[in-house]
């Protein structure tokens, strides 16, 4: 579903398709999936220590019922290939946050990745960590419009301290930019942050 979605229909197309030609739609998205299960089962043979599965997934494109009708399966069967395997698994929530958090997280992955918080995303750092709980690990943190030259330097610091500080609930915590570090950022910005780990990230 997530290929439908994000390169080759559109996400208006694919609800069309959803409501107009739900069975067609289940056949297609049935062979995809079986057509990457094998691909998984590559991956999984493969040297690499960590999986991510890059869907691009947001939870307000995919809410809890559209997520079980459609795309669960595949999560928690790619995903259960992926551990027996002795892999670890992270998956690209590239947009909506609330609720896919912890769907994501039910599936059995070990980790979020692309977390991007507000001011663009929609949860703050700590409700990202209650979603998550202890143990889901929560890569990124820093909004992409933060590293922007017009953004002011003082929510840039505050955003990433308030990212570090979910350390003292979790150490399953990667201090990372919100899904990219955009395209004018700031060099300083990315020197700055470093710096702020170096000095708060520490345990």
């Amino acid at each position: 579903m997530g290929q439908m979605l994000n390169y080759w229909m559109g996400i208006e197309q694919t609800m069309y398709a959803v409501m107009d030609y739900p069975t067609t739609l289940k056949d297609i998205i049935t062979r995809i999936n079986q057509n990457n299960l094998k691909l998984i089962d590559v991956l999984a043979e493969s040297p690499a220590q960590i999986i991510c599965l890059g869907d691009n997934f947001s939870s307000d494109i995919q809410p809890l019922g559209f997520y079980k009708q459609w795309s669960k399966w595949f999560y928690d069967e790619a995903i259960c290939r992926l551990h027996k395997m002795g892999k670890y698994v992270a998956v690209h929530i590239d947009g909506r946050l609330s609720g896919a958090i912890e769907m994501i997280r039910d599936s059995g992955a070990d980790c979020a990745d692309a977390v991007t918080p507000k001011p663009m995303g929609d949860l703050t750092a700590q409700q990202c960590r209650d979603a998550a709980g202890k143990n889901f690990i929560l890569s990124g943190g820093i909004s992409p419009d933060l590293w922007l030259p017009d953004a002011s330097i003082e929510d840039f610091k505050e955003a990433v301290l308030k990212w570090l500080a979910l350390k003292k609930q979790s150490s399953r915590l990667i201090a990372n930019a919100g899904d990219q570090v955009p395209p004018c950022a700031e060099e300083k910005r990315i020197e700055l942050m470093r710096d702020l780990i170096d000095k708060h990230g520490q345990y």
